[in-house]
């Protein structure tokens, strides 16, 4: 980051660094622009404890999430964690407001109830597209979100994937 070291008092990153390819980078180059006591709050979207990698329908789901949002890989809440702790920085609370809220209950509920939106637009997508009147590309792009979008209700659904985990990291003082 542009800024010299130990300038702000704090930090914040809302569903933004679960684009990295490497957490501890980014995490660093926040610890380096904290001042000392100064606080970091990521908002991160991770697999759960609910997660089973050998689980066939969790790693699809996972997949498509990441493929669908461009995400280098899904990281676990554990891994996001230690990879504030590698940097420097002291973990405050690591909190899942998906399931610890009764405000956020059921986040993907409103995706769920809007799937039959995804229904027409895709029965609009394909008649444009039979017809050569959407651009090359809409329909497989169109059906890829509407992948993403089952996905994120299937990982909500089977609490694997939260959108939602907020870590508070500390630089020491």
């Amino acid at each position: 980051m542009p800024f010299p070291e130990n300038t702000f008092d704090a930090a914040y990153a809302i569903e933004a660094t679960c684009h990295a390819s490497k957490l501890e980078e980014v995490y660093g180059q926040i610890f380096k622009v904290l001042k000392p006591g100064g606080l970091f709050l990521s908002y991160e979207w991770v697999s759960t404890k609910h997660f089973d990698p050998n689980n066939a329908e969790h790693a699809r789901v996972i997949d498509e999430i990441n493929f669908g949002n461009g995400l280098p890989e899904m990281r676990t809440y554990k891994q996001a964690e230690e990879a504030g702790k590698a940097v420097g920085f002291k973990l405050v609370t690591s909190l899942d407001l998906a399931t610890s809220s009764k405000v956020a209950d059921g986040w993907w509920k409103r995706l769920d109830e809007l799937a039959w939106q995804n229904e027409v637009s895709h029965v609009v997508v394909s008649t444009l597209d039979t017809f050569y009147l959407a651009p090359k590309g809409l329909k497989q792009v169109h059906n890829m979100l509407r992948n993403v979008a089952r996905s994120l209700v299937a990982g909500g659904k089977t609490g694997v994937f939260s959108p939602m985990h907020m870590l508070v990291f500390q630089k020491p003082q």
